[in-house]
């Protein structure tokens, strides 16, 4: 697999927190990615058709695809029961991930239908850091594709801000400059999204993370963007669409070569997100109801790097 190609609203921000180095080492990682998808209990994948992002989230007890890696290759194969929530006529892009075991690997390729299947040969994929998730695990014991359907919410809808404000696990849609759509977590303790109705703004802090900036990178570039926030208790979500800028606020802009940093709090603050809400919808059991895992904390930049460290 070619080393992943940064587009100039990544190396923008890259060159902003001074993460260059770090980012260019990282390019050329994969990780385990197979392993990873082989794992997830959750997989959500985007794509864009014409003017409109589709979203689908598969869900359940693992294995939920067939994934392989030949040298640092990576074919997912996905029931082909997803081609009913998500066309297969454009790019997916999205991510694998299991919160419990904190594991989590970001993909995108071209879907090749099969028989019973749908092949996703990845052109992009790679495996973020462990931190951040809040530990949760699947219900259920067939695998699930949603959501079943979506319900168009109002702005100020009662059952909205309350999963918003309680949200601690939310996946961020963008897209890069050619149209390809990019999945990735976005997770911390309730209150960290910051929503407002009569202002349709919505505004979070990013945490700390690896120095690639991809996804704040595809806002610079594109600026639309879908948040999807997980009601565990239900697996339903509230998708949230508008348009995205992200600032760079972190004071301490030391040449980064490192990708994993140990700080002396667990969320540090990297920079802010400042969004403009056009429109809202309940996506009806996007994924089962989820159970967090009490034994297990979560993960954050206040642990050692080697904690921190995909494994």
């Amino acid at each position: 697999m070619r080393p992943f190609q940064y587009h100039d609203g990544q190396r923008e921000v890259q060159r902003e927190a001074n993460s260059v180095p770090a980012a260019d080492k990282l390019s050329t990682w994969v990780g385990p990615v197979a392993t990873y998808a082989n794992e997830a209990d959750l997989i959500v994948l985007a794509s864009r058709v014409g003017s409109v992002m589709h979203v689908a989230a598969l869900s359940g007890p693992t294995p939920l695809v067939s994934a392989s890696a030949l040298k640092e290759d990576v074919v997912i194969s996905v029931p082909r029961v997803i081609t009913e929530r998500l066309p297969v006529d454009g790019a997916w892009g999205g991510i694998v991930i299991n919160p419990a075991t904190a594991r989590r690997s970001r993909v995108a390729g071209r879907p090749v239908v099969r028989d019973e299947t749908v092949e996703l040969p990845c052109t992009v994929a790679f495996t973020n850091c462990r931190k951040y998730m809040t530990p949760t695990s699947s219900t259920g014991s067939t695998p699930h594709v949603g959501p079943t359907h979506e319900i168009v919410c109002a702005l100020d809808d009662p059952w909205m801000l309350h999963t918003v404000a309680g949200g601690e696990t939310a996946f961020l849609v963008t897209e890069t400059p050619n149209g390809v759509a990019d999945v990735s977590h976005r997770g911390g303790q309730a209150g960290f999204l910051r929503y407002s109705p009569d202002a349709r703004t919505l505004a979070w802090t990013e945490y700390l993370g690896d120095g690639m900036f991809v996804s704040t990178g595809n806002l610079r570039q594109r600026g639309r963007f879908a948040l999807i926030v997980l009601e565990l208790e239900t697996g339903d979500a509230v998708r949230l669409n508008g348009t995205a800028h992200y600032s760079n606020v972190r004071r301490e802009r030391h040449e980064r070569v490192d990708a994993l940093l140990q700080a002396n709090e667990p969320f540090p603050v990297q920079g802010q997100i400042e969004a403009t809400i056009e429109s809202a919808a309940r996506l009806v059991a996007f994924c089962l109801p989820r159970v967090r895992v009490a034994r297990r904390a979560r993960i954050t930049s206040e642990d050692t790097t080697a904690v921190q460290h995909p494994q």
